[in-house]
């Protein structure tokens, strides 16, 4: 556990320092100094992925998986990991895993770290939500899915920038490795197009009906993924996750509360003759983004609500609310500091405009939207605190950490590697 707070704590001061050195001229030392942190964050992560041995809950398996494939027996794996092990295995002369898994470690940290590069407002923030929410330190287990997460996550970027031909591309080729990926075609430019209201009714009955009619569906999808079918997540069946539905809830809430503010806000600017024009292209784009990540929010607590039934929902769910660490420091940004965000008034809607900006105002603006931030990160760190409380159990196992410099890999199922 120590080391991984060590880890989260060396690669979030190294966030810190390339949000200091952004907009500094290229070629000035700031610059290099904000390219050294960013290979540094990017080796923080990857030593420790790519040293790990038998940690995650499905190390063994995918050891096993690797030796399968390459003697092109059957295997419940996608075609693109297929045929990476058999490559590998046959470049190397031998069944070198410890290769395969320093390769699915290496692409998918460097493609979560573009995503954030390319997305984030507030790079630190993002990578601080990111450490917090535990998805590098999950990326040790189901390590072909998060490959295929990653991929999914590029795919966004070119769905945002109207790119639908690398959208679609980068979706099939994440398909190759994970199956799930596939729902993205349809989740994402769902998540993008603006809603109303009926919309989202009409996605919380359609929910509620899909979870009375829960044993139907499921039948449904164990004929759609017959893999499913005799697995211990299946036998094991399924429960709500009450922390993930609070924090979509608590995402969602935020967003209500500084919408509502950021219209009051524009009506006191209109009034006082302050209003910030952004270039129309700049704000087309981040309307679409702020669309998306809403959208996404929404579906995921959909899922999360109504799809707890479905084995492994969790990750069809992280398609979409990996996009709240962008969302959430987006949403802080927007508060405006000409004014207090007075929840109570919000939520009853009772609160009267106010005649003009007054600097009282903004010291309250000001303040509050500290206290919100700082709610934020204590939340993201008890969420991790709370991550770090089930690492230990059978169906994560990220803790102990091991590592091939000081432990043996135990016996395989088929004794293909590590003993007979």
């Amino acid at each position: 556990m120590v080391l991984y707070l060590l880890i989260a704590a060396a690669a979030v001061a190294a966030a810190a320092v390339v949000n200091k050195t952004e907009g500094m001229e290229k070629g000035s030392r700031g610059a290099l100094l904000r390219k050294s942190c960013l290979c540094l964050i990017a080796l923080i992560l990857i030593l420790p992925a790519v040293l790990r041995q038998e940690t995650g809950n499905d190390y063994l398996r995918y050891v096993e998986f690797f030796h399968l494939a390459s003697i092109d027996a059957y295997v419940p794996t996608e075609a693109g990991f297929n045929l990476l092990a058999k490559l590998l295995y046959g470049i190397c002369g031998y069944e070198n895993y410890l290769l395969i898994f320093a390769v699915y470690a290496v692409l998918t940290i460097l493609l979560m770290l573009t995503v954030i590069r390319k997305q984030a407002e507030n790079f630190c923030f993002s990578f601080f939500l990111f450490m917090m929410f535990g998805y590098y330190y999950q990326s040790f287990n189901t390590m072909r899915y998060y490959f295929a997460l990653s991929l999914a996550l590029m795919a966004m970027t070119c769905l945002l920038k109207r790119n639908y031909a690398g959208f679609a591309a980068l979706v099939l080729l994440a398909s190759l490795f994970h199956k799930s990926a596939l729902v993205t075609i349809v989740l994402y430019p769902l998540a993008a197009r603006r809603w109303r209201k009926r919309d989202l009714a009409a996605g919380a009955v359609l929910g509620a009906s899909v979870l009375l009619f829960h044993e139907r569906a499921l039948n449904f999808l164990l004929a759609l993924y017959p893999s499913w079918e005799g697995t211990v997540d299946l036998a094991a069946g399924t429960s709500v996750s009450w922390v993930n539905i609070a924090r979509c809830m608590a995402v969602l809430l935020l967003a209500y509360l500084v919408e509502k503010r950021t219209e009051e806000n524009k009506a006191l600017q209109k009034e006082a003759g302050e209003m910030q024009i952004l270039p129309a292209r700049e704000t087309a784009f981040r309307e679409r983004e702020l669309v998306l990540y809403w959208n996404s929010t929404y579906l995921g607590l959909l899922l999360y609500v109504f799809g707890w039934f479905i084995p492994e929902i969790s990750r069809i769910c992280y398609y979409l609310t990996f996009t709240q660490i962008f969302y959430l420091p987006m949403l802080l940004a927007r508060i405006p500091e000409a004014g207090s965000l007075n929840v109570t008034s919000v939520l009853t809607h009772s609160a009267k405009s106010p005649s003009r900006i007054s600097p009282q105002r903004g010291i309250r603006g000001k303040k509050e939207k500290k206290l919100l931030t700082a709610l934020v990160i204590l939340a993201a760190m008890l969420f991790f605190a709370l991550f770090l409380r089930t690492a230990w159990r059978d169906t994560i196992k990220i803790l102990p950490y091991k590592s091939f410099l000081f432990h043996d890999l135990n016996r395989t199922p088929s004794a293909s590697v590590g003993g007979k």
